[in-house]
């Protein structure tokens, strides 16, 4: 796999996550899912981890330096 296939396949994952994220919190803010009483500490568990992933993805996009050992404008 070259650096161009590697980095589509992490941008294709990232909007993924990201989009997936943001559907899952606007179920939440819009009401349509309803978590019991009893499930409440879980699903509050689940959000926060998944709210760090995303802090931890931005990071990753906003934060790295590629490294290549291939020549230049060949990527």
């Amino acid at each position: 796999m070259t650096h161009r296939e590697t980095g589509y396949a992490q941008i294709l994952l990232s909007a993924i996550f990201i989009a997936g994220y943001f559907w899952v919190l606007s179920a939440f803010i819009d009401g349509k899912v309803r978590v019991p009483i009893d499930w409440k500490d879980a699903m509050m568990t689940l959000l926060g981890v998944l709210t760090a992933s995303v802090v931890q993805v931005m990071g990753y996009w906003f934060a790295r330096q590629r490294a290549s050992t291939e020549p230049k404008g060949t990527s």
